[in-house]
Formats: structure tokens, C-alpha cells, sequence
């Protein structure tokens, strides 16, 4: 099996091999991003070595985002769209720690360049988003912090564009039902919400949740 490593340098090769020399900044070029795929190899074998996923949350936030964040971001400035490890690993690694606007964004990118999500990932990039997101949300929720504007943004996506597994979506709907009616305490209690419209909007949304289990 090909890694994504060979993959990607077969594919750097194929597309400077069919440019003109006056189309070629520097041959240098494709070396360099080679160069660069080795060593992030070698940061995700060490990321490895780490049993703690504290240390390895910390280390990603503390050491590989910072490091690879200035990479992806002129890979995207560029506007070349092809497998790219990097990319695709950052996106991951900013929903772990929770640099939310960021990896919201980036995640959307990647749908919309058609990207697979990183190697032994057996969810899509749409999954791999609500998944992340709603997590984020319900840890929030239980703190007392507000889940906006992340959460509505992907709730929109859920609920009227991403195609994904009912299980999935029902968990959105139950919370964005069961949040609607939360008391001062952060518990559901329906007899503490007065507005008879989010009552309505909270029984709908549990109701689509009850549906989607079935």
C-alpha cells in the first residue's frame, strides 16, 4: 500500500514534470515541500511516542500548531488543491485543541477541495466536523460558556446539507433541544423557559432526534 507520504511526492513530481521550465519558480520547489513531508513524518512518530492524550493535546498545541500553522495557511494563500498530509492532519489537530474558528474553517476547505481526511480515518470530513463540534459544544454547555457562533454554524450544515449517519444527526438534535430549555443551573427544565416559541422549538428539534433513532 502507498503511503500518503509517496503518494504525494509521485504527485508533485507529475505535476512539475508537465510545466513548462518558465512555469517553474525552482526546481528547488518540490524538494522542499518533500523535505518538509519527512519532517512532519517524523513530529507525528514522536507526537506517538506520548502515552498521555494530555501530553499529546499539549504538544500539538504548544509545538506542532504553531510550527505547521504558517505552512497550511500559505498552502492555502496559493489556492493549489492536492492531497496534502499537512493540511489535512491540522485540521485535526486544531478541533483537539479546540481552536475552533480555525478548524471550522480549515475543515470547510477541505470539503470543498474534495480532500480525504488523514490516513485510518474512516470518517469523512463532515463527520469528523459534527463530531468534533458537538463535543466542544457539550463541554462548553456543562461550564456555563456559550457554544455560539460555532455551534449554529455547523448545526446549519447538519441539519439542511451534510449527509450523515442518523445517529449523528439525532445527537445534534437532541442537544440543540434538550440546550433550548436549560435552567440557571444548566439542567433541562421546560417549566423554567417562559417563551412558549422555544418551548415549540425545543420539542420539534427532540422530536427530529426521537425520529432519526428509529
Amino acid at each position: 500500500m502507498v503511503s500518503p507520504l509517496a503518494r504525494q511526492r509521485r504527485q508533485l513530481l507529475e505535476k512539475h514534470a508537465n510545466q513548462s521550465a518558465s512555469e517553474l519558480i525552482s526546481g528547488a520547489d518540490t524538494e522542499s515541500l518533500h523535505i518538509k513531508l519527512l519532517g512532519f513524518e517524523e513530529d507525528r512518530k514522536c507526537l506517538k511516542q506520548l502515552n498521555a492524550i494530555e501530553d499529546r493535546v499539549k504538544h500539538k498545541r504548544e509545538v506542532l500548531v504553531p510550527k505547521y500553522k504558517p505552512y497550511v495557511e500559505a498552502y492555502l494563500e496559493k489556492g493549489e488543491v492536492f492531497e496534502n498530509p499537512i493540511f489535512t492532519n491540522m485540521v485535526i489537530w486544531l478541533f483537539d485543541v479546540n481552536e475552533m474558528d480555525t478548524a471550522i474553517d480549515w475543515c470547510m476547505k477541505a470539503i470543498e477541495m474534495d480532500l480525504s481526511t488523514p490516513e485510518k480515518f474512516r470518517r469523512d470530513w463532515p463527520t469528523v466536523c459534527a463530531d468534533a463540534v458537538l463535543e466542544w459544544a457539550e463541554k462548553e454547555s456543562v461550564r456555563g460558556h456559550s457554544i455560539e457562533p460555532y455551534f449554529g454554524q455547523v448545526f446549519e450544515k447538519v441539519d439542511k446539507e451534510w449527509r450523515l449517519h442518523e445517529k449523528v444527526q439525532a445527537k445534534w438534535y437532541r442537544f440543540a433541544g434538550l440546550h433550548l430549555i436549560l435552567n440557571e443551573q444548566g439542567q433541562p427544565q421546560p417549566t423554567a423557559i417562559g417563551d412558549l416559541e422555544t418551548l415549540e422549538k425545543a420539542l420539534v428539534l427532540l422530536q427530529h432526534a426521537h425520529d432519526k433513532y428509529e
